[in-house]
């Protein structure tokens, strides 16, 4: 469990540090744990990424500005992220799905997990939430799943 929780810090910390070494004139600042929150455009950088370690966070937000959620996730077992948010957010990416990333495997390895994003924007003021459960879809709720939630406050 310390491997992978590692693993999430070492993930997050190269989303975060990585795009500003190549971006001249994006500045990033660190503000208890949030950054700056970019709008979408293409190739943008997101300086906020929250992911299963940082859960019920809340954060604020104006419209139109995005955020980057990423959950760790392994298909190949059933388990898959089954998210929903409130009106006024808006998953922009991977047809409103989000998009899967598998880690690198060997060749013919299965069963390799990987990350689940979800670029999660703004469109609506008040308070909004975007909210998943892990489970198998073919299994039903018992209550014991993992869950995560993003409490957004859109101003």
């Amino acid at each position: 469990m310390e491997k992978i929780l590692s693993c999430l810090i070492l993930l997050v910390a190269t989303v975060l540090l990585l795009p500003g070494s190549f971006a001249e004139e994006t500045q990033v600042e660190l503000v208890e744990n949030v950054t700056e929150i970019l709008p979408v455009e293409e190739e943008s950088l997101f300086n906020a990424t929250y992911t299963a370690d940082v859960n019920t966070t809340t954060l604020t937000m104006a419209v139109n500005e995005t955020v980057l959620v990423s959950l760790a996730e392994n298909p190949t077992t059933g388990y898959m992220w089954n998210v929903t948010t409130s009106s006024g957010l808006e998953i922009v990416n991977g047809d409103g799905n989000g998009t899967y990333t598998m880690d690198a495997a060997p060749a013919g390895m299965v069963g390799v997990g990987g990350i689940h994003e979800w670029i999660v924007q703004a469109v609506e003021i008040g308070n909004q939430t975007f909210s998943g459960t892990y489970m198998r879809s073919f299994e039903p709720v018992t209550g014991e799943e993992d869950t995560y939630t993003l409490d957004i406050t859109v101003e």
